[in-house]
């Protein structure tokens, strides 16, 4: 048995997840202490709010990356194992016009209804400066998803992994040496950080890509690789707005009803789900470049094998990471954010049971997107986003919006499960 653990790790698929899994490890503490900091500094209004633009700035972003994301480390194994091979870096210039597109759009939107929009994206009005910074800085982290989507996509997981950390390490700097921190000076450090970040790893890909073919195609057959990554993306750019809307919209729903105190102390239960959850979205990035390989091979019994040996490992894990959230809750709210915010423990409890059904949805979403064109998970969380948003209706305490949360988790991860089953039948 050991011997075979030890082939298992020594495969190339193996030193990705060992590689991906430390990494992300250290990326979950980074952003525990980026937590602390600001529940600790921050006044519980303003920390409301902060959890509010983050929330917003994560969905903005994930709009104006269009389902790029998805669609470069699907597209790239693909194109690499045709016969013959397929050259990436017209995929690429598509994919990046592709996202400058959109983006343009949804600033163009955002600017047009200025006055309704700063309400959603920062939970107040007349802050026109503070709604441009999130909206910059939401651009800036889809190039930055842009680029990690290419590392995804070529194997190159130290890079994908590193280069993440290194993103989290950059913005907790600002954190420590700001004498005095608000939300503003907050985003506006994040913005210039990542900016700087992304322009070294943008400008490194494309020296490396010019020194070995002696120019990059911008404009080279570029269209027909611009229908590809649109055909294919739309979907997912539903998807990935509807997945981060079911982080977002509890936030911003209960700090235009109940106000930003409250807001700030039912992020509590949130935040500490989706400190958790990427210990479980890592397998699901590597499965999603090497499933699509494995279709190209027509080797998918294999990969079918794993991910249902992967259900089980889920399933136990997460169940065993509730229970020991649920009983050491108030002694984690305490190290991870402050005292004032002990008064959300019971909140917090139904919250962190939406662990497990999290957890399955992110296993399942990226080899749904492997195998099928068609976009069933932007069908699923559409589904669920409908179903969050006709409960919270009917919900006055912050007790009944956790239960909405949690049942709509629940419906998550079942939809998830049937579809993978479908999809894996045909």
């Amino acid at each position: 048995m050991l011997n075979r653990i030890k082939e298992k790790l020594n495969s190339g698929m193996g030193k990705d997840v060992v590689w991906t899994f430390s990494l992300q490890i250290a990326i979950m503490l980074c952003s525990f202490c980026i937590n602390k900091i600001l529940a600790s500094r921050l006044s519980i209004d303003d920390f409301g709010q902060y959890n509010v633009i983050k929330r917003s700035v994560q969905v903005l972003s994930l709009v104006m990356l269009a389902g790029v994301g998805i669609a470069i480390p699907r597209y790239i194994p693909r194109y690499r194992n045709n016969n013959p091979p397929q050259r990436i870096a017209p995929l690429l210039s598509a994919a990046l016009i592709y996202i400058i597109c959109v983006s343009s759009l949804v600033l163009l939107f955002c600017i047009s209804f200025s006055s309704l929009i700063q309400n959603i994206i920062i939970g107040e009005a007349n802050n026109l400066g503070l709604m441009l910074v999130a909206l910059t800085y939401a651009f800036i982290l889809a190039l930055a998803q842009y680029a990690f989507a290419y590392y995804r996509g070529t194997s190159k997981f130290k890079w994908y992994n590193g280069s993440q950390l290194a993103m989290q390490l950059l913005i907790t700097l600002p954190l420590l040496l700001l004498p005095c921190l608000t939300v503003n000076n907050v985003f506006i450090s994040w913005l210039l950080m990542t900016a700087i970040l992304v322009v070294y790893l943008l400008g490194r890909e494309t020296r490396h890509y010019v020194r070995q073919n002696g120019s990059f195609p911008f404009s080279t057959h570029v269209k027909s690789h611009l229908i590809t990554i649109t055909k294919y993306s739309s979907g997912r750019l539903v998807a990935d707005f509807f997945q981060f809307s079911l982080s977002a919209f509890p936030l911003i729903y209960i700090s235009n009803v109940l106000g930003l105190q409250p807001t700030a102390y039912f992020s509590v239960g949130i935040t500490l789900v989706t400190m958790v959850t990427p210990l479980y979205s890592f397998i699901g990035i590597i499965l999603l470049p090497y499933v699509s390989e494995a279709m190209a091979q027509h080797k998918l019994a294999s990969a079918n094998r794993y991910i249902s040996r992967l259900t089980m490992l889920y399933i136990g894990s997460s169940l065993l990471l509730t229970v020991f959230m649920y009983l050491l809750i108030r002694f984690l709210i305490l190290i991870f954010f402050a005292e004032e915010y002990v008064v959300t423990s019971d909140i917090s409890r139904i919250i962190v049971f939406s662990i497990m059904p999290q957890a399955l949805f992110l296993l399942y979403r990226n080899t749904i997107d492997a195998v099928s064109s068609i976009p069933y998970n932007a069908i699923t969380l559409s589904i669920c986003f409908a179903a969050i948003a006709l409960c919270f209706h009917f919900c006055t305490s912050l007790t009944q919006f956790a239960y909405a949360y949690l049942a709509v988790s629940c419906l998550q991860g079942l939809l998830s499960f049937i579809t993978w089953q479908i999809v894996k039948k045909k």
